[in-house]
């Protein structure tokens, strides 16, 4: 007769296994970076899945998901492993993620993009947390209409350093910019609501690797502080370097969003969160129906402090996503 605590531990042991499943899923190897619907439509059904879904902006794709378009609908494929990246139309679907042939590319670009792929992998979820303005807005409060935006929590060339905020145009407003050692060095007042570049002609030379803070300060409202880096001279060259390799030519045909998307993640990647930023609006200015630009957006606000539009962001790039034609 079999012991009865024995018999328990083979149940266990044969739950156990039951739970680990026949494989462990494979890792990703592309991102999905353009959904245009068009007239048509575009559906994933991800490997070992039945049902054909709507996928998300910048979804992971692993060896085996099938991406299908219907009539003039239109994907973007960007692989890890320096593979080409792959339109996916009608006269292409359903189309097959493949398996990494292990080859791997070795040009420069492919490299590159190849980088910025594996580090685009995960960008499809968002964090966990409601907008603040959503909330205000919903109880009629409006949020404070000063707000610091750029540059914050972020590298940035010493060249490139550029003074952003939000706020009303009728308020007059001061910046003040505080070296690594916590002394003033250059301040301007009565500044209207636009950026302004930081002046080297006249202003102190900005250390390359050294951090800075600079402070917005306005009338009736709590003086916004933050702080960037300034990027070492040789790193800032490899990375221009690399950004102007991004080219359309480089990319073998790829659509202007997708070349767009590289290119921010490339800087979000080098923690130039404001160069990324800038990128994206560039990118959403001549076509505001990506959800992908929206959604590396709102990450890119997220790494920066700035929830409330980070939210927007999100929110966005769902509502694009989920759009009927």
């Amino acid at each position: 007769m079999v012991n009865r605590r024995g018999m328990w531990l083979v149940v266990a042991v044969a739950f156990l296994l039951g739970l680990a499943g026949p494989a462990v899923a494979a890792d990703p190897v592309a991102v999905l970076t353009e959904i245009r619907a068009g007239q048509g439509e575009i559906r994933i059904k991800l490997a070992g899945e039945n049902d054909w879904k709507a996928p998300q902006p910048l979804q992971a794709l692993r060896p085996g998901d099938q991406l299908r378009a219907t009539s003039d609908a239109r994907a973007s494929v960007v692989f890890t492993g320096g593979r080409a990246a792959q339109a996916v139309t009608a006269s292409n679907s359903p189309f097959n993620v493949p398996t990494p042939s292990g080859a791997g590319g070795g040009e420069r670009v492919g490299v590159l993009v190849s980088s910025v792929t594996s580090f685009l992998v995960g960008k499809q979820d968002k964090p966990a947390y409601v907008s603040q303005y959503a909330a205000l807005t919903t109880r009629g409060i409006k949020p404070p209409p000063t707000v610091l935006i750029s540059p914050r929590d972020t590298r940035v060339a010493a060249d490139q350093v550029s003074f952003e905020w939000t706020g009303g145009d009728f308020l007059k407003y001061r910046v003040r910019l505080f070296g690594p050692d916590g002394s003033l060095i250059w301040e301007a007042a009565d500044l209207p609501r636009k950026p302004m570049a930081y002046p080297g002609g006249s202003g102190k030379a900005l250390e390359a690797g050294r951090k800075y803070a600079w402070e917005l300060h306005t009338e009736r409202q709590a003086v916004q502080r933050a702080e960037f880096e300034i990027v070492p001279t040789v790193e800032a060259d490899r990375i221009k370097k690399e950004l102007d390799s991004l080219t359309p030519s480089a990319l073998r045909g790829q659509s202007a969003n997708t070349i767009a998307l590289v290119r921010a993640g490339l800087l979000f990647k080098e923690g130039l969160n404001d160069g990324a930023r800038r990128e994206l609006l560039k990118a959403i200015a001549t076509d505001d129906n990506e959800a992908s630009l929206h959604q590396l957006l709102g990450h890119v606000y997220d790494r920066i402090g700035l929830r409330d539009l980070a939210a927007d962001s999100f929110d966005q790039a769902r509502h694009l996503s989920q759009a009927k034609p």
